[in-house]
């Protein structure tokens, strides 16, 4: 190991503290608006084309980031499920073909994965040694 107990145990408690699922919820659903603008611009232009429907996950996802701060993948999982919706229902608004509804699990996964926190390597490591139960961790 490159960090000491004591600074893993820091990190763990700093990103542990900073974590609000709750507010990565709320700021998914905030997200989810300019999302929904964005399926109103398509459906305005005419048209769409395939990557340009990442771009609502992606905004949704980063609305969370900003406001949740998770690294967690269950606290992630309500976001995706947010992505997904709008996914749904912007090609719903769109008129699309039946097939676009087939890239819903890849707005799923991009505004889950847009969504987590950017992590240091000592972050990392500290959250990989409580996953096996060497830190001591009060919670």
């Amino acid at each position: 190991m490159r960090y000491k107990q004591e600074e893993m145990e820091e990190a763990y408690a700093e990103i542990s503290q900073n974590e609000n699922p709750k507010g990565a919820i709320f700021g998914a659903l905030i997200g989810a608006l300019p999302a929904m603008l964005l399926y109103f611009v398509f459906a305005l232009i005419g048209g769409h084309f395939i990557l340009l429907l990442a771009l609502p996950p992606t905004v949704i996802g980063i609305f969370s980031r900003f406001v949740g701060r998770t690294y967690r993948h269950k606290h992630r999982l309500p976001v995706g499920a947010i992505g997904a919706l709008a996914h749904i229902v912007g090609c719903a608004l769109l008129g699309s073909s039946p097939l676009l509804y087939l890239l819903t699990p890849l707005a799923f996964f991009i505004s889950m994965s847009v969504a987590k926190i950017k992590l240091k390597e000592v972050h990392d490591w500290a959250i990989y040694q409580a996953d096996l139960g060497r830190l001591s961790i009060s919670k």
